[in-house]
């Protein structure tokens, strides 16, 4: 196996397994014509990076999707691993762990001070994969005696 930065060639099996999470979860979007429009200009955003997991043959495998930016709260880059997704034909092989090590080694690369990601609560075979890769809940008060809690707001734009 090998897991490298995806490239505007792997557009296709970017695609096959983002579509791959959507449906695991569940969900409607993104549509497929709305992804494919939209994934050549998320390849080349310089705060965007994508890891793509290969099997020896070449099969794509699973994918992470993490998003770098300048933070005032600590002074230097942040990232957030957006998704970490694994096809289930490969779960229990190591690719997870696998994409992850090479997440945070890119924050490292990019000289990240932080990595953080979300995750259902209730999700425990993940709340579990992700401790033991190094990372702790943030359910400790954080500011004043209260914790953070993640809250967003549909603005428009794109519904695919």
């Amino acid at each position: 196996m090998r897991v490298r930065i995806a490239r505007g060639e792997d557009a296709p099996a970017l695609a096959g397994l983002i579509l791959g999470f959507r449906d695991y979860l569940g969900a409607t979007r993104p549509g497929e014509e709305a992804l494919a429009a939209a994934l050549p200009a998320a390849l080349e955003d310089p705060t965007l990076e994508f890891g793509i997991a290969f099997s020896v043959e070449g099969e794509a495998q699973g994918y992470t999707q993490c998003r770098f930016f300048p933070s005032v709260w600590t002074c230097a880059t942040e990232g957030h691993l957006e998704d970490l997704f694994v096809v289930a034909s490969a779960r229990g092989r190591g690719v997870g762990r696998e994409l992850m090590d090479f997440a945070i080694r890119r924050a490292a690369a990019r000289g990240a001070a932080k990595l953080g990601l979300h995750t259902n609560e209730r999700n425990d075979p993940a709340q579990a994969f992700y401790r033991k890769a190094g990372f702790r809940p943030q359910t400790e008060a954080t500011w004043q005696g209260g914790r953070e809690v993640y809250w967003a707001r549909a603005i428009g734009g794109p519904r695919g």
